[in-house]
């Protein structure tokens, strides 16, 4: 029985201690296949007693290592485990070995100190690899060691040119629809766009309001009135709309203007019928759109 208990003793023990001893892990992403200029990145596992504190001035510094390896990073991050504490510490080197044959190169190890206790960190290889080899196999003629030419390839052309054609064929619509909206040649011979014209000058006038719509009314007139090709009276509007189809659709909106016209100036009714400037400005912009539209 004491001979049991002794030995339950001892294990429980030799745990406990074990537990509370400083513990070095490395874990590498692979341990060969880099090439020069690869980065190797790696991270160290140190388990230490839960009130050890890691001396930040003890971790490696980024910086040249040797002439043909530089550590270009380091992180730490903390984790509790039970009564232990487990720093991560990972590391990002760069390999600038230009090997010749596949061999390992050494990554130096380092010393941490946790208060006056130092745990070492040991050195670990990984696998280096040359880019390309060395000499080629033998061959029994010069020309065997070049390699072949690569097959011609014939670029379809048909399919090209197709595509050039309908985006010349869509340019050329394109320009002559704007060349016909600026009055470009061919199209300079339509008529004047008197009454777009016109818009543009009543939508001048239009921070006057009312106070401008006199002026504004006989602007109106002269405007009809070269459209006409003559003065044009109230009762001469059929005919002129017989010469003018395209303004048809708006004979109400003529008859009203005349008849506010003519209670403006020949009147003494007060108001204008109610004829205001913004009407007006909608009546010259509708002239304005069917005129465009020829």
């Amino acid at each position: 029985m004491r001979v049991g208990l002794l030995i339950i003793f001892s294990l429980l023990w030799a745990l406990t201690a074990k537990a509370g001893e400083p513990g070095v892990t490395i874990h590498s992403a692979r341990p060969f296949g880099y090439f020069v200029g690869d980065l190797i990145r790696a991270r160290v596992e140190v388990v230490a007693p839960a009130d050890a504190v890691l001396a930040a001035a003890s971790l490696p510094r980024p910086g040249p290592l040797s002439v043909s390896l530089d550590l270009k990073e380091v992180d730490v991050q903390t984790t509790t485990i039970g009564a232990d504490k487990r720093w991560d510490i990972d590391l990002i080197y760069q390999n600038f070995y230009v090997a010749l044959d596949v061999r390992n190169i050494e990554i130096p190890g380092f010393d941490l100190r946790f208060g006056d206790e130092i745990i070492s960190v040991p050195a670990w290889s990984v696998g280096v690899a040359p880019l390309r080899e060395i000499a080629p196999a033998k061959q029994e003629r010069p020309e065997d060691y070049l390699r072949p030419d690569a097959p011609m390839v014939l670029a379809e052309e048909a399919q090209p040119k197709r595509l050039a054609l309908a985006f010349a064929a869509l340019s050329l619509l394109v320009l002559g629809a704007v060349a016909r909206d600026r009055a470009w040649p061919p199209f300079n011979k339509r008529r004047a766009r008197m009454f777009s014209a016109l818009a543009r000058e009543l939508a001048a006038m239009a921070r006057a309001g009312d106070d401008a719509l006199p002026e504004a009314m006989r602007s109106m007139h002269r405007t009809i009135d070269r459209a006409n090709g003559g003065s044009l009276l109230a009762e001469d509007v059929s005919a002129f709309l017989s010469r003018r189809p395209e303004f048809t659709s708006l004979k109400p909106s003529i008859d009203r203007f005349f008849s506010a016209s003519r209670d403006a100036f020949f009147s003494d009714v007060a108001g204008r019928a109610g004829y205001s400037f913004t009407e007006l400005l909608d009546f010259a912009k509708a002239l304005a759109r069917l005129e465009r539209a020829q």
